[in-house]
């Protein structure tokens, strides 16, 4: 079967990219003859826009082209449609079955035809505290009669913890469910729930390492601690949508590089040579470096390439997506998953400053970033996490 895939910048703007197919255990591309004059690159390192089928080759290290394997949902969205399709057809879904899931409610601008999508939420029936704890249930192994609102609320949706995508009025404190037109005053919000394994405090923590990452002086999106009967969950606003329905396009690092983000190994540098060939601006190297420091001091050891997106807009310009993912975390046996310097087992404030002499920052840049962040973090340890 062949899914056409387009880019959905919303509001009426849309435009076929290409046709996505299998071929035995590979799977294959091939661009639209109208996106060829459009000038738009979604994927500039490994994908580039060209005539004739594209094949990916299944023994490289991700399931297709970077593009579309950051559509797939994986962690708690794989769950979802895994258990949906295993109770539906009695087998596991193919590449293609899951681009369908994602149909037009993924992350970014990327939309899929024909879709496979769950029905809305209706608002009336919309309850975030019943939501949360359906998730956690299932979670757990159980509530399996809750699959299709748990699909629609966040089957698209990638990383371990159960989350649902929202609509969020910040000044009413209103939560309604997500569609692509939202009532006024809502805006695009994903809700992380907690698993009974995590604890409560889980979201509280987040929500703490937010605010350090604000006082440090991270661009990252407006979030907030909702407060329900089943507990308290970090929300926070989705960057790849825009108020009146408009929505951006959003590629990790690992799809741009084509790199599986679950085996560590690369590192830092690698995502400064990335920022700089895509954006060209020294400013995002200078963020980018913020969070590194940000992730290293405050043991956030998760800092996978799939924790790190670019935003391209209507018009083929790249910039640095807001830092997202952020909170205590170790990394694979203890390490920290992006090296610093060559410094993976206890990565500190000197290989910080080899990591900044070694991309091309001065110290003048670097020094103050790494003052200003050992000060936001030490506010977080005093709080308590």
């Amino acid at each position: 079967m062949k899914l056409t895939v387009k880019l959905d910048f919303g509001r009426g703007r849309e435009m076929k990219v290409g046709t996505f197919s299998e071929v035995a255990r590979d799977t294959a591309f091939e661009f639209a003859g109208e996106f060829l004059s459009s000038g738009l690159n979604p994927s500039p390192l490994r994908l580039q826009p060209g005539r004739g089928v594209k094949i990916y080759d299944r023994s490289g290290t991700m399931e297709t082209f970077g593009l579309f394997d950051d559509s797939l949902p994986d962690g708690w969205g794989r769950r979802i449609v895994d258990k949906m399709f295993m109770k539906r057809e009695g087998r596991l879904p193919t590449i293609t079955a899951r681009l369908m899931c994602v149909g037009r409610s993924g992350k970014g601008a990327l939309v899929y035809e024909p879709a496979d999508e769950a029905a809305e939420l209706a608002n009336a029936e919309f309850d975030l505290a019943a939501l949360a704890e359906e998730a956690m249930a299932f979670d757990a192994g159980e509530a399996e009669d809750a699959l299709q609102r748990l699909r629609k609320a966040g089957g698209s949706s990638g990383g371990a913890r159960p989350k649902a995508y929202v609509g969020y009025n910040p000044k009413t404190g209103e939560v309604c469910a997500e569609s692509s037109t939202l009532p006024p005053g809502f805006e695009h919000w994903i809700v992380k729930f907690n698993t009974r394994r995590d604890g409560e405090a889980t979201g509280e923590m987040e929500y703490r390492y937010y605010e350090a990452a604000l006082a440090a002086g991270a661009d990252i999106a407006p979030s907030r601690l909702v407060s329900t009967k089943a507990g308290k969950f970090f929300m926070t606003r989705r960057f790849d949508r825009t108020n009146g329905g408009g929505r951006v396009h959003m590629a990790s690092a690992a799809g741009l590089l084509h790199a599986d983000f679950r085996i560590p190994g690369d590192e830092y540098a690698l995502l400064f040579r990335l920022t700089d060939a895509l954006t060209h601006d020294r400013s995002a190297k200078l963020e980018l470096f913020r969070r590194a420091c940000l992730n290293v001091i405050a043991h956030n050891r998760d800092d996978h390439l799939k924790n790190f997106s670019f935003l391209m807009d209507e018009k083929g310009r790249w910039s640095l997506a807001p830092f997202y993912d952020f909170t205590y975390a170790e990394g694979p046996n203890g390490w920290q998953t992006l090296s610093v310097a060559g410094e993976g087992a206890n990565p500190g404030v000197d290989d910080l400053r080899r990591l900044a002499k070694g991309v091309g920052l001065e110290a003048h840049e670097s020094e103050p970033i790494i003052e200003h962040v050992v000060e936001s973090c030490r506010n977080l340890v005093a709080g308590g996490f």
